[in-house]
């Protein structure tokens, strides 16, 4: 499916969150790393997206560790469902990338 127009202000959104859903993650649990969080993947995407970072296997690699974004699912202040978006993006990454 293609990134939609609604899926960039997505990932703005919550590139920019304070990490509202972070309380249900559980405190010993390694979702509590910054780069694992929903917010530092949407802002990673909108850079890869942007071409400001490349999208390489250490990238690719970074963007694939979704365990808190997964934990979010339900969680969200806004609603959303970031594994989703952060699919859809990544796909479309890979257009960006070739293109």
């Amino acid at each position: 499916m293609p990134l939609l127009p609604e899926d960039i202000a997505t990932l703005n959104t919550c590139a920019f969150c304070p990490n509202t859903c972070r309380p249900s993650y559980p405190a010993r649990a390694d979702l509590q790393i910054e780069a694992q969080t929903p917010s530092a993947l949407s802002l990673l995407t909108l850079a890869v997206l942007a071409r400001r970072v490349q999208r390489d296997s250490d990238t690719l690699h970074a963007l694939s560790r979704r365990d808190a974004a997964d934990a979010s699912r339900g969680h969200c202040t806004y609603g959303f469902d970031m594994p989703a978006v952060l699919t859809r993006a990544l796909d479309q990454t890979e257009d960006v990338s070739h293109g």
